[in-house]
């Protein structure tokens, strides 16, 4: 098993890597996944760590697919290994974002939203030879992708932060008048997947933080009014879920 596990996935992430075509390296990101997911504990550490060194140069792959199916991969990883099995993870995360080469900041935006959406606690915690939690390190950068001329880094920061309104960390608790900040200028945007998220982010807040909003809940229901009306279908059907 730990032989076929190794060519199966070795082969994976080479042809995720330098693949001859778009379908093949795609193919080869979703083959790794399932590899990585029935086989992960039988794999040696050495092995294991050859896997993540080789996925992080692809958080800068050319294609926005392939960039999409690192993020996957990385998000299992992280759900098998935990951040604290990771840390040369965050700290090519960290550089991405800070690089403000699109492609790379798309990379990592990407991966971050899928650890977001499948393990957010795991970004919540303390790490061995880290002064900060993860998600101390990143929510200033999230936030600041909310003026981003790029949609797609609108939609990933906010969708990313959204995942934590129930837990609040407090990371987010801190920059809470930034957050809603943020959420009435990308009211406005062009954008109908950032809409969406602006409305289910104050579906939330209404739900389980709802003191956040009482200073601001003319503008709110302002907003959410408008969002009904809005001409895609999907923002206003999330509109109607504040009421």
């Amino acid at each position: 098993m730990l032989e076929y596990a190794f060519n199966n996935g070795g082969c994976s992430v080479f042809e995720l890597k330098q693949g001859k075509s778009l379908e093949v390296r795609q193919a080869a990101g979703l083959l790794l996944k399932n590899n990585l997911r029935a086989t992960f504990s039988s794999l040696s550490s050495s092995y294991r760590q050859y896997i993540k060194s080789e996925l992080l140069p692809c958080l800068g792959a050319s294609d926005r697919t392939i960039r999409s199916t690192v993020g996957t991969v990385i998000s299992v990883l992280v759900q098998l290994e935990r951040v604290a099995g990771w840390p040369e993870l965050l700290q090519a995360l960290a550089q991405c974002l800070a690089s403000n080469d699109f492609i790379h900041m798309e990379g990592a935006m990407d991966a971050i939203y899928k650890i977001c959406e499948d393990i957010p606690e795991e970004l919540d915690v303390d790490v061995p030879g880290l002064s900060e939690r993860p998600i101390n390190i990143f929510m200033p950068r999230l936030l600041q992708f909310f003026q981003s001329p790029h949609a797609v880094l609108r939609k990933l920061s906010l969708g990313s932060i959204n995942q934590f309104i129930v837990v609040m960390p407090s990371a987010l608790f801190m920059s809470m008048d930034q957050y809603l900040q943020g959420l009435f200028h990308l009211a406005r945007d062009p954008s109908a997947d950032v809409r969406k998220l602006v409305c289910s982010a104050f579906v939330q807040l209404i739900e389980v933080r709802p003191s956040f909003l009482e200073s601001h809940l003319r503008n709110v229901i302002e907003f959410i009014l408008q969002a009904n009306k809005d001409p895609d279908d999907e923002v206003a059907l999330e509109a109607c879920e504040f009421w």
